[in-house]
């Protein structure tokens, strides 16, 4: 196992390039929170540039993180500080999973690459730079939803909070 304190996320530049449909709710399933993530993960989709160790990777918000929120990330980097393993998959753009479990003051990191190649990678991380790094990606992007009218300040509020410990909890949303 590799011991590292390479474990960043970064938003990066726009994607011009969209392959796919614009988000559309024609049953009206949707909250206009929901659907308001998809659009703006759609009509703003930026690469975001991941790195973990040695390996570098970029995948979009349209659809890798859109299906990264919708699949409970703030509850994930929740469950993740109160020592909990989570698991994070890339399937679309870059078909890896990324496993995280809590040891201690550290996280044991698992890197599965699937689809035409197969192969594993493991790091031993910091908790709490992984645990600051989730969290401050989760609060840019849904501040971006935000300051560009697809998301209130109140619903990004409300859907961070399970990110973060009841003691900061108080501090973001008063």
């Amino acid at each position: 196992m590799n011991i590292t304190s390479n474990f960043n996320w970064k938003i990066a530049e726009r994607n011009l390039e969209n392959y796919a449909l614009p988000p559309d709710d024609p049953l009206g399933e949707l909250s206009a929170f929901e659907l308001g993530l998809r659009r703006f993960c759609y009509e703003c989709d930026r690469q975001v540039i991941v790195e973990i160790g040695d390996l570098q990777f970029t995948v979009f918000f349209d659809p890798d993180i859109c299906m990264l929120l919708e699949d409970r990330f703030p509850q994930q980097i929740g469950e993740l500080g109160q020592g909990k393993s989570i698991r994070i998959d890339f399937a679309e753009s870059y078909q890896i999973t990324v496993i995280l479990t809590p040891r201690g003051e550290r996280i044991d990191c698992q890197l599965r690459k699937f689809g035409y190649e197969h192969s594993q990678q493991d790091y031993d991380l910091d908790k709490e730079q992984v645990l600051g790094e989730l969290r401050k990606f989760l609060v840019e992007v849904m501040q971006l939803a935000v300051d560009n009218g697809y998301v209130t300040l109140e619903d990004k509020e409300r859907f961070i909070a399970p990110a973060f410990p009841e003691k900061v909890k108080s501090a973001i949303v008063a």
